[in-house]
Protein backbone atom coordinates (compact mmCIF):
# COMPACT_ATOMS: atom_id res chain seq x y z
CA UNK A 1 0.00 0.00 0.00
CA UNK A 2 1.57 3.57 -1.15
CA UNK A 3 0.34 6.68 0.97
CA UNK A 4 -0.55 9.87 -1.24
CA UNK A 5 -1.97 12.49 0.65
CA UNK A 6 -4.77 11.50 2.34
CA UNK A 7 -5.52 8.13 -0.63
CA UNK A 8 -4.64 4.95 -0.09
CA UNK A 9 -3.92 2.74 -3.08
CA UNK A 10 -4.18 -0.64 -2.69
CA UNK A 11 -1.32 -2.79 -4.03
CA UNK A 12 -1.83 -6.59 -4.48
CA UNK A 13 0.06 -8.84 -2.04
CA UNK A 14 0.86 -12.57 -3.25
CA UNK A 15 -1.13 -15.02 -1.89
CA UNK A 16 -4.41 -12.38 -0.63
CA UNK A 17 -7.19 -11.15 -2.22
CA UNK A 18 -8.24 -7.29 -2.31
CA UNK A 19 -11.76 -7.85 -1.12
CA UNK A 20 -13.04 -5.95 1.68
CA UNK A 21 -12.99 -7.44 5.06
CA UNK A 22 -16.27 -8.74 6.70
CA UNK A 23 -16.25 -6.28 9.16
CA UNK A 24 -15.62 -2.09 9.33
CA UNK A 25 -14.41 -2.45 12.58
CA UNK A 26 -10.34 -1.72 12.70
CA UNK A 27 -8.34 -2.63 16.37
CA UNK A 28 -5.05 -1.52 15.71
CA UNK A 29 -4.06 -1.57 19.14
CA UNK A 30 -1.67 -4.22 20.30
CA UNK A 31 -1.17 -5.12 16.47
CA UNK A 32 2.55 -5.20 16.91
CA UNK A 33 2.65 -7.94 19.66
CA UNK A 34 1.13 -10.20 17.32
CA UNK A 35 3.53 -9.36 14.48
CA UNK A 36 6.40 -9.63 17.16
CA UNK A 37 4.76 -13.15 18.08
CA UNK A 38 4.51 -14.19 14.82
CA UNK A 39 8.66 -12.95 13.97
CA UNK A 40 9.80 -14.85 16.76
CA UNK A 41 8.64 -18.44 16.00
CA UNK A 42 9.15 -17.95 12.55
CA UNK A 43 12.05 -15.45 11.88
CA UNK A 44 9.89 -13.04 9.78
CA UNK A 45 6.43 -12.43 8.27
CA UNK A 46 4.70 -15.32 6.47
CA UNK A 47 1.89 -13.56 4.15
CA UNK A 48 -0.57 -16.73 5.62
CA UNK A 49 0.45 -15.50 9.33
CA UNK A 50 -0.59 -11.31 8.37
CA UNK A 51 -4.24 -12.64 6.92
CA UNK A 52 -4.67 -14.64 10.62
CA UNK A 53 -3.61 -11.46 11.93
CA UNK A 54 -6.09 -9.63 9.76
CA UNK A 55 -8.93 -11.99 10.38
CA UNK A 56 -8.60 -11.72 14.08
CA UNK A 57 -8.53 -8.02 13.69
CA UNK A 58 -11.58 -7.31 11.02
CA UNK A 59 -8.68 -5.52 9.66
CA UNK A 60 -7.83 -5.95 5.57
CA UNK A 61 -4.57 -8.09 5.30
CA UNK A 62 -3.18 -4.71 2.98
CA UNK A 63 -3.77 -2.90 6.29
CA UNK A 64 -1.75 -5.51 8.29
CA UNK A 65 1.23 -5.55 5.73
CA UNK A 66 1.36 -1.46 5.97
CA UNK A 67 2.12 -1.44 9.02
CA UNK A 68 4.73 -4.65 8.87
CA UNK A 69 6.23 -3.40 5.43
CA UNK A 70 6.78 0.14 7.46
CA UNK A 71 9.24 -0.64 10.65
CA UNK A 72 13.21 -2.34 9.58
CA UNK A 73 12.56 -4.52 12.73
CA UNK A 74 10.04 -6.59 10.45
CA UNK A 75 11.02 -8.98 7.85
CA UNK A 76 8.36 -9.73 5.22
CA UNK A 77 10.92 -12.33 3.81
CA UNK A 78 13.23 -15.40 5.17
CA UNK A 79 16.69 -13.37 6.46
CA UNK A 80 19.80 -15.17 6.72
CA UNK A 81 20.25 -17.43 9.14
CA UNK A 82 22.88 -15.06 11.27
CA UNK A 83 22.61 -11.16 10.33
CA UNK A 84 25.38 -8.72 11.19
CA UNK A 85 24.44 -4.95 11.02
CA UNK A 86 27.68 -2.40 11.64
CA UNK A 87 26.67 1.03 12.59
CA UNK A 88 28.70 3.48 9.75
CA UNK A 89 26.86 6.67 11.54
CA UNK A 90 29.22 9.37 12.25
CA UNK A 91 30.59 8.44 15.80
CA UNK A 92 30.67 4.83 14.77
CA UNK A 93 32.54 5.88 11.11
CA UNK A 94 35.33 8.15 12.90
CA UNK A 95 35.90 5.02 14.98
CA UNK A 96 36.57 2.56 12.18
CA UNK A 97 33.09 1.05 11.03
CA UNK A 98 33.71 0.66 7.61
CA UNK A 99 37.35 -1.16 8.41
CA UNK A 100 35.84 -3.64 10.35
CA UNK A 101 32.91 -4.35 8.15
CA UNK A 102 35.67 -5.14 5.23
CA UNK A 103 37.21 -7.29 7.91
CA UNK A 104 34.59 -9.02 9.31
CA UNK A 105 33.59 -9.71 5.47
CA UNK A 106 36.68 -11.47 4.82
CA UNK A 107 36.67 -13.53 8.04
CA UNK A 108 33.35 -14.82 7.16
CA UNK A 109 34.82 -15.37 3.46
CA UNK A 110 32.98 -18.63 1.97
CA UNK A 111 29.78 -18.36 4.18
CA UNK A 112 26.75 -18.21 1.99
CA UNK A 113 24.65 -15.39 1.79
CA UNK A 114 21.46 -17.75 3.81
CA UNK A 115 23.70 -18.48 6.36
CA UNK A 116 25.04 -14.89 7.04
CA UNK A 117 24.58 -11.30 5.56
CA UNK A 118 27.00 -8.14 6.35
CA UNK A 119 25.25 -4.88 5.54
CA UNK A 120 25.52 -1.19 7.53
CA UNK A 121 22.74 0.12 9.61
CA UNK A 122 22.24 3.48 11.04
CA UNK A 123 23.13 4.47 15.05
CA UNK A 124 22.47 1.50 17.48
CA UNK A 125 22.53 4.10 20.24
CA UNK A 126 26.09 3.04 21.16
CA UNK A 127 27.95 5.68 20.03
CA UNK A 128 30.51 6.03 22.95
CA UNK A 129 31.31 2.94 22.55
CA UNK A 130 31.98 2.60 18.80
CA UNK A 131 32.43 0.77 16.62
CA UNK A 132 29.08 -0.86 17.38
CA UNK A 133 27.64 -3.77 16.12
CA UNK A 134 23.87 -5.77 15.73
CA UNK A 135 24.02 -9.61 14.96
CA UNK A 136 20.80 -11.40 15.25
CA UNK A 137 19.58 -15.13 14.77
CA UNK A 138 16.05 -16.14 14.22
CA UNK A 139 15.31 -16.33 17.84
CA UNK A 140 17.51 -13.80 19.68
CA UNK A 141 19.40 -9.77 18.65
CA UNK A 142 22.72 -9.03 20.68
CA UNK A 143 24.35 -5.43 19.96
CA UNK A 144 28.24 -5.32 20.63
CA UNK A 145 29.99 -1.89 21.31
CA UNK A 146 34.18 -1.87 21.55
CA UNK A 147 34.05 -5.22 19.41
CA UNK A 148 36.75 -6.99 16.95
CA UNK A 149 36.36 -8.72 14.06
CA UNK A 150 37.70 -11.74 15.47
CA UNK A 151 35.14 -11.78 18.21
CA UNK A 152 32.46 -11.04 15.44
CA UNK A 153 33.19 -13.79 13.51
CA UNK A 154 33.55 -16.08 16.61
CA UNK A 155 30.18 -15.11 17.48
CA UNK A 156 28.72 -15.65 14.08
CA UNK A 157 30.35 -19.05 13.62
CA UNK A 158 29.49 -20.90 16.93
CA UNK A 159 25.60 -19.60 16.55
CA UNK A 160 25.62 -20.95 13.01
CA UNK A 161 26.48 -24.21 15.06
CA UNK A 162 23.85 -23.78 17.70
CA UNK A 163 25.50 -22.00 20.38
CA UNK A 164 23.70 -18.35 21.59
CA UNK A 165 25.19 -15.42 21.00
CA UNK A 166 26.97 -14.13 23.56
CA UNK A 167 25.30 -12.06 26.36
CA UNK A 168 26.03 -8.42 26.88
CA UNK A 169 26.37 -6.69 30.39
CA UNK A 170 24.61 -3.23 31.67
CA UNK A 171 27.05 -0.55 31.82
CA UNK A 172 28.42 0.33 35.38
CA UNK A 173 27.87 4.32 36.76
CA UNK A 174 31.37 5.35 36.94
CA UNK A 175 30.34 7.84 39.84
CA UNK A 176 27.22 9.24 42.16
CA UNK A 177 25.25 11.67 39.80
CA UNK A 178 25.39 14.55 41.09
CA UNK A 179 21.60 15.76 40.16
CA UNK A 180 19.83 12.46 41.78
CA UNK A 181 18.74 13.86 44.83
CA UNK A 182 17.82 10.75 46.53
CA UNK A 183 21.73 9.37 46.71
CA UNK A 184 22.06 7.83 50.45
CA UNK A 185 18.28 8.55 50.74
CA UNK A 186 14.67 6.72 50.32
CA UNK A 187 13.47 7.53 46.50
CA UNK A 188 10.38 9.19 45.59
CA UNK A 189 10.21 11.87 48.15
CA UNK A 190 8.43 14.04 45.72
CA UNK A 191 5.38 11.93 45.14
CA UNK A 192 4.50 10.73 48.87
CA UNK A 193 4.74 14.48 49.62
CA UNK A 194 2.75 15.50 46.43
CA UNK A 195 -0.29 12.44 47.59
CA UNK A 196 -0.10 14.07 51.12
CA UNK A 197 -0.58 17.89 50.36
CA UNK A 198 -2.41 17.49 46.82
CA UNK A 199 -1.20 20.95 45.58
CA UNK A 200 -0.53 20.01 41.91
CA UNK A 201 -0.63 22.96 40.63
CA UNK A 202 2.08 24.09 43.07
CA UNK A 203 4.47 21.53 41.12
CA UNK A 204 3.23 23.63 37.96
CA UNK A 205 4.45 26.81 39.54
CA UNK A 206 7.71 25.23 40.36
CA UNK A 207 8.54 24.15 36.67
CA UNK A 208 7.47 27.42 35.50
CA UNK A 209 9.95 29.18 38.06
CA UNK A 210 12.73 26.85 37.24
CA UNK A 211 12.26 27.64 33.21
CA UNK A 212 12.44 23.54 32.38
CA UNK A 213 11.92 23.44 28.86
CA UNK A 214 11.83 20.07 26.68
CA UNK A 215 14.93 18.56 26.57
CA UNK A 216 13.95 16.30 23.16
CA UNK A 217 14.82 19.47 21.28
CA UNK A 218 11.86 21.99 20.34
CA UNK A 219 12.63 23.30 23.83
CA UNK A 220 8.94 23.87 24.51
CA UNK A 221 8.46 25.40 28.48
CA UNK A 222 7.43 21.95 30.36
CA UNK A 223 5.63 24.22 33.17
CA UNK A 224 3.41 25.45 30.40
CA UNK A 225 2.74 21.76 28.43
CA UNK A 226 1.71 20.23 31.87
CA UNK A 227 -0.38 23.28 32.72
CA UNK A 228 -1.88 23.00 29.04
CA UNK A 229 -3.22 19.45 29.36
CA UNK A 230 -4.26 20.11 33.07
CA UNK A 231 -6.89 21.96 32.41
CA UNK A 232 -8.28 20.17 28.91
CA UNK A 233 -11.71 19.29 30.39
CA UNK A 234 -11.32 15.70 28.57
CA UNK A 235 -11.84 12.54 30.58
CA UNK A 236 -8.98 10.73 29.32
CA UNK A 237 -5.60 11.91 29.19
CA UNK A 238 -2.38 10.38 28.81
CA UNK A 239 1.38 11.04 30.04
CA UNK A 240 3.99 9.55 27.04
CA UNK A 241 7.42 9.69 27.22
CA UNK A 242 9.93 9.73 24.26
CA UNK A 243 12.77 7.79 24.76
CA UNK A 244 13.21 7.27 21.38
CA UNK A 245 16.23 8.64 20.78
CA UNK A 246 17.41 7.65 17.25
CA UNK A 247 19.53 10.68 16.71
CA UNK A 248 23.08 10.10 16.52
CA UNK A 249 25.51 10.86 19.47
CA UNK A 250 22.43 11.30 21.43
CA UNK A 251 22.86 8.92 23.97
CA UNK A 252 21.68 10.79 27.40
CA UNK A 253 18.19 9.28 27.90
CA UNK A 254 19.73 6.03 27.57
CA UNK A 255 22.30 6.88 30.24
CA UNK A 256 19.35 8.17 32.40
CA UNK A 257 16.86 5.67 31.74
CA UNK A 258 19.79 2.78 32.61
CA UNK A 259 21.61 4.47 36.19
CA UNK A 260 18.21 6.87 36.86
CA UNK A 261 15.20 5.28 36.30
CA UNK A 262 13.70 6.30 39.57
CA UNK A 263 13.88 9.63 38.52
CA UNK A 264 12.35 9.32 35.20
CA UNK A 265 9.15 7.19 36.87
CA UNK A 266 8.75 9.68 39.55
CA UNK A 267 8.58 12.16 36.81
CA UNK A 268 6.08 10.48 34.73
CA UNK A 269 3.89 9.30 37.69
CA UNK A 270 4.17 13.13 39.39
CA UNK A 271 3.05 14.12 35.41
CA UNK A 272 -0.22 12.04 35.28
CA UNK A 273 -0.96 13.06 38.69
CA UNK A 274 -0.70 17.25 37.79
CA UNK A 275 -2.55 16.77 34.40
CA UNK A 276 -5.05 14.46 35.80
CA UNK A 277 -4.05 11.41 33.37
CA UNK A 278 -4.44 7.80 34.23
CA UNK A 279 -2.22 6.22 31.89
CA UNK A 280 1.14 6.55 30.81
CA UNK A 281 3.55 4.64 28.53
CA UNK A 282 7.47 5.06 28.26
CA UNK A 283 7.96 4.61 24.68
CA UNK A 284 11.75 3.22 23.96
CA UNK A 285 13.66 2.53 21.05
CA UNK A 286 14.45 -1.58 19.89
CA UNK A 287 17.92 -1.43 20.57
CA UNK A 288 17.87 -0.23 24.66
CA UNK A 289 17.76 -3.39 25.91
CA UNK A 290 19.35 -3.21 29.45
CA UNK A 291 17.84 0.67 29.66
CA UNK A 292 14.19 -1.10 29.03
CA UNK A 293 14.66 -3.53 31.92
CA UNK A 294 16.19 -0.97 34.36
CA UNK A 295 12.93 0.69 33.58
CA UNK A 296 10.85 -2.59 33.81
CA UNK A 297 12.36 -3.28 37.84
CA UNK A 298 11.92 0.21 38.47
CA UNK A 299 8.02 0.27 37.33
CA UNK A 300 7.60 -2.98 38.78
CA UNK A 301 8.41 -1.89 42.22
CA UNK A 302 6.58 0.91 42.30
CA UNK A 303 3.54 -0.71 41.87
CA UNK A 304 4.84 -3.26 44.31
CA UNK A 305 5.14 -0.74 46.73
CA UNK A 306 1.62 1.37 46.16
CA UNK A 307 3.43 4.02 44.10
CA UNK A 308 1.40 3.09 40.67
CA UNK A 309 -1.91 1.46 40.13
CA UNK A 310 -5.59 2.31 41.50
CA UNK A 311 -5.48 4.44 44.89
CA UNK A 312 -1.67 5.48 45.12
CA UNK A 313 0.01 5.43 48.98
CA UNK A 314 -4.00 5.27 49.68
CA UNK A 315 -5.57 8.34 48.26
CA UNK A 316 -7.95 8.22 45.68
CA UNK A 317 -5.30 9.16 42.72
CA UNK A 318 -5.27 5.89 39.93
CA UNK A 319 -2.20 6.16 37.73
CA UNK A 320 -1.20 3.39 35.29
CA UNK A 321 2.32 3.16 33.41
CA UNK A 322 3.84 0.51 30.93
CA UNK A 323 6.61 0.59 27.96
CA UNK A 324 6.50 0.13 24.47
CA UNK A 325 9.06 -1.10 22.63
CA UNK A 326 9.51 0.94 19.47
CA UNK A 327 9.22 -1.60 16.25
CA UNK A 328 12.01 0.72 14.83
CA UNK A 329 13.08 3.35 12.47
CA UNK A 330 14.07 6.75 12.91
CA UNK A 331 11.18 8.86 12.09
CA UNK A 332 9.57 7.38 15.34
CA UNK A 333 11.67 10.09 16.83
CA UNK A 334 9.09 12.90 16.02
CA UNK A 335 5.74 13.37 18.68
CA UNK A 336 2.86 12.38 16.41
CA UNK A 337 4.84 10.32 14.26
CA UNK A 338 6.07 8.17 18.18
CA UNK A 339 2.28 8.75 18.33
CA UNK A 340 1.07 6.95 15.52
CA UNK A 341 2.69 3.75 16.72
CA UNK A 342 1.72 3.32 19.69
CA UNK A 343 -1.10 3.05 18.06
CA UNK A 344 -0.43 0.39 15.68
CA UNK A 345 -0.42 2.58 12.73
CA UNK A 346 2.54 3.30 10.51
CA UNK A 347 4.80 5.81 12.01
CA UNK A 348 3.67 9.07 9.74
CA UNK A 349 4.04 12.40 11.38
CA UNK A 350 0.62 14.22 11.78
CA UNK A 351 -0.02 17.67 10.77
CA UNK A 352 0.03 20.26 13.20
CA UNK A 353 -1.76 22.12 14.74
CA UNK A 354 -3.75 20.07 16.71
CA UNK A 355 -0.88 19.86 19.13
CA UNK A 356 -0.53 16.65 21.20
CA UNK A 357 -1.23 18.41 24.18
CA UNK A 358 -4.98 18.60 22.74
CA UNK A 359 -5.18 15.44 20.45
CA UNK A 360 -2.43 13.26 20.87
CA UNK A 361 -2.55 9.54 21.98
CA UNK A 362 -6.26 7.94 20.74
CA UNK A 363 -6.74 11.96 20.08
CA UNK A 364 -6.77 12.58 23.44
CA UNK A 365 -4.63 15.15 25.20
CA UNK A 366 -1.39 14.34 26.00
CA UNK A 367 1.56 15.69 27.88
CA UNK A 368 4.30 14.03 25.75
CA UNK A 369 8.16 14.99 26.90
CA UNK A 370 11.27 13.06 26.53
CA UNK A 371 13.73 11.15 29.68
CA UNK A 372 15.77 13.96 30.20
CA UNK A 373 12.75 16.44 30.65
CA UNK A 374 10.94 13.61 33.23
CA UNK A 375 13.96 13.35 35.11
CA UNK A 376 14.72 17.07 35.78
CA UNK A 377 11.20 17.27 36.73
CA UNK A 378 11.75 15.24 39.49
CA UNK A 379 15.05 16.72 40.45
CA UNK A 380 13.80 20.44 40.38
CA UNK A 381 10.68 19.54 42.87
CA UNK A 382 13.31 17.37 45.26
CA UNK A 383 16.20 19.99 45.19
CA UNK A 384 14.39 23.14 44.74
CA UNK A 385 13.90 25.90 42.00
CA UNK A 386 17.22 27.85 43.26
CA UNK A 387 19.38 24.54 43.67
CA UNK A 388 18.62 24.20 39.52
CA UNK A 389 18.68 27.66 38.23
CA UNK A 390 21.98 27.94 39.89
CA UNK A 391 23.47 25.75 36.84
CA UNK A 392 23.35 26.36 33.44
CA UNK A 393 25.28 29.72 31.58
CA UNK A 394 24.04 32.57 29.09
CA UNK A 395 19.95 32.26 29.71
CA UNK A 396 19.74 28.59 29.75
CA UNK A 397 19.27 27.05 33.66
CA UNK A 398 19.94 23.81 34.85
CA UNK A 399 21.72 20.89 34.81
CA UNK A 400 22.34 19.19 31.82
CA UNK A 401 23.41 15.78 30.14
CA UNK A 402 25.52 15.41 27.09
CA UNK A 403 26.98 12.70 25.30
CA UNK A 404 30.40 12.94 24.03
CA UNK A 405 31.43 10.27 21.28
CA UNK A 406 33.54 10.11 18.18
CA UNK A 407 37.16 10.42 17.78
CA UNK A 408 38.14 11.26 21.69
CA UNK A 409 39.95 9.93 24.54
CA UNK A 410 37.11 9.51 26.89
CA UNK A 411 33.83 9.39 24.96
CA UNK A 412 30.44 9.15 27.61
CA UNK A 413 27.91 10.80 29.03
CA UNK A 414 29.16 13.64 31.00
CA UNK A 415 26.89 15.36 33.71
Amino acid sequence: MFLRGSKVIPVAIPGTSLAQPSSAAHNTDGIFEDLKAIQREFGYLPVDKLQAIADARSMHVREVYAVASFYPHFHLTAPARVNIRVCTDMSCHLRGANILKRQVQDRLYGYSGTDCSIREISCLGRCDGAPAVLISSKTEEQIYDNITSDRIADAVVRNLSGEPLPHTRPERLRQELHSDPYVGTPKYRVLYSLVQTGDFAGVITQLKASALRGMGGAGFPTGNKWEIVRNCTDNEKYVVCNADESEPGTIKDRFIMQHLPHLLVEGMIICGLVTGAKKGILYIRHEYEHPQDACQDEIDACYKDGLLGKNILGSDLDFDLSIFVSPGGYICGEETALIEAIEGKRSEPRNKPPFPVYQGLWHKPTALNNVETFALATVILARGVDWFKNYGRKGSPGIKFVGISGEVRNPGVFE
